[in-house]
């Protein structure tokens, strides 16, 4: 059987111009709900800032971090109960050949490490870095000696998140803003 270039242009031109409207498709998609998806993600950073510290917190203006020796941290919010100050919570967002992880972590204002909340954990152990350092972290009296524990089967994971938090706790009693 002998192929025509006419009728292979003919396909080939078909399928790059199939291509090309599935691709605006999709572009058109996403220039729809990125407002709504940048929206959800304020909206997620706000509920998680109050489990912190709680509803009676009072939460400061974001600070960006700039500090070109913790890359991983985003910006922070200084908060106070009563004109006193309890802390600081931290924006951290850190990536690995595993996935990406962002957290909101706690750190009261005697520099001690506090609640952590997630804010996007995408590693492909996600679910194990959840509920074998995350929320061990959490519940734990002693979160100095838990943030150090990090052989939980998604341990690149937990690595990342401990590196996030100490890079927030050593910021802040750095005395950097």
């Amino acid at each position: 059987m002998k192929i025509s270039w006419k009728r292979a242009f003919a396909v080939g031109g078909f399928l790059a111009g199939l291509c090309g409207v599935l691709g605006l498709l999709i572009a058109g998609g996403d220039l729809l709900t990125k407002d709504t998806i940048a929206k959800n993600k304020i909206e997620k950073e706000s509920k998680g800032l109050r489990k912190i510290f709680g509803e009676e917190a009072t939460y400061g203006e974001a600070v960006a971090v700039t500090d070109e020796t913790r890359p991983t941290l985003q910006k922070y919010w200084t908060v106070q109960l009563g004109g006193t100050e309890l802390g600081r919570v931290y924006s951290a967002s850190g990536k690995n050949a595993y996935g990406d992880v962002s957290l909101l972590i706690g750190i009261y204002a005697d520099y001690s490490l506090g609640t952590i909340y997630v804010l996007e954990n995408t590693e492909s152990y996600g679910t194990t870095l959840q509920e074998n350092y995350l929320d061990v972290y959490d519940a734990s009296d002693n979160k100095e000696e838990a943030v150090e524990q990090v052989s939980c089967g998604a341990t690149y994971g937990a690595k990342l998140c401990r590196e996030m938090i100490l890079a927030s706790k050593s910021h802040y009693e750095g005395g950097a803003e």
